[in-house]
């Protein structure tokens, strides 16, 4: 009765994931900190470049599969096939085996809902176990919709890429040479000056 546009959802979607990537990368940051290593949280690199699908064979990027169509302004990159791949064709053949595998993914062998997964809790078999498990109905409802889009655009979700990136963070050692020489004291951490004697030893 009150619909909102695909791509309010679409974009409203993109931005929820890509606010916990970048949230992720500043507390892998400080992870990289802790292991005195250089981490470097930053954007402005085009990620269609970043992921392999600058169209230039001189900038490979990460390799990840990328399929381009008319209707679209920009090629869309659906995933690095074997690692890391989108609930989406080409990975599936259509929208209903996507969703099959994203059930799967949560629900069976080694998901987050699934009672026999590893985990911390005390009572883990009961907390993982009480994800409920979508029903047919559903399965079918969220096919229909998602087989529409892809029909309709030629790729899912249709507004917005497929796969996406917009933070990195770049881990590195430092040159702690360079920072003796050209900054004061406290320019880096006791974990950074330690890093090799605790890390690397022959």
């Amino acid at each position: 009765k009150n619909p909102y546009p695909l791509t309010y959802v679409e974009q409203l979607s993109l931005a929820e994931v890509t606010a916990e990537l970048s949230t992720a990368c500043y507390a892998g940051a400080l992870m990289l900190q802790a292991l005195g290593l250089g981490g470097w949280m930053f954007d402005g690199i085009t990620p269609l470049s970043v992921l392999g699908a600058s169209g230039d064979p001189e900038m490979p990027g990460l390799g990840f599969r990328y399929d381009t169509d008319e209707r679209w302004p920009l090629p869309n990159v659906t995933g690095l096939p074997g690692v890391f791949e989108g609930f989406c064709p080409p990975h599936y053949k259509d929208m209903r085996a996507a969703v099959e595998a994203f059930v799967k993914r949560k629900f069976g062998e080694g998901g987050p809902f699934n009672a026999n997964t590893p985990g911390p809790y005390r009572e883990n078999a009961r907390v993982r176990g009480a994800g409920k498990v979508h029903s047919e109905e559903f399965k079918e409802c969220v096919t229909t919709m998602a087989q529409y889009v892809f029909d309709k655009f030629g790729k899912f979700p249709g507004t917005v890429p497929s796969i996406f990136i917009l933070t990195y963070l770049q881990a590195h050692h430092l040159d702690l040479e360079f920072y003796d020489k050209h900054f004061t004291a406290g320019a880096y951490l006791e974990t950074h000056a330690r890093h090799q004697e605790l890390w690397h030893r022959t």
